[in-house]
């Protein structure tokens, strides 16, 4: 929902008891953030959940299929290290901007 009154936009997501999670927008928000979040909600892809039963939150038992399986050791220690490899390939990088040096506050007063 966008309005003129407003300089952002937000999504919300409800079930029949109200509001359950919802994201905002702004004129600053980065356009590459925007982008993988429309991207993650337009998926059609089901969506993996790690844990038991009892971590999906009560309000979305009715509305969620569960189910399980096995998975071989050699691919859980595969995608652990691919898991590790992009987390430090994301630590490696340079910032995308550098932010603006910081300036001590201004204090009235007197000053020698």
């Amino acid at each position: 929902m966008v309005t003129d009154a407003s300089d952002h936009w937000v999504a919300t997501t409800t079930l029949h008891q109200g509001p359950v999670w919802q994201a905002r927008f702004g004129q600053h928000t980065p356009p590459h953030l925007i982008a993988a979040f429309t991207r993650a909600l337009a998926d059609p892809s089901p969506l993996l959940r790690e844990g038991l039963p009892s971590s999906i939150p009560a309000y979305g038992t009715r509305l969620v299929t569960l189910t399980s399986r096995e998975v071989p050791a050699v691919q859980v220690a595969s995608a652990l290290e691919d898991r590790v490899r992009a987390l430090a390939a994301r630590r490696a990088a340079p910032p995308t901007s550098p932010s603006p040096p910081r300036r001590p506050p201004s204090s009235p007063g007197r000053t020698r």
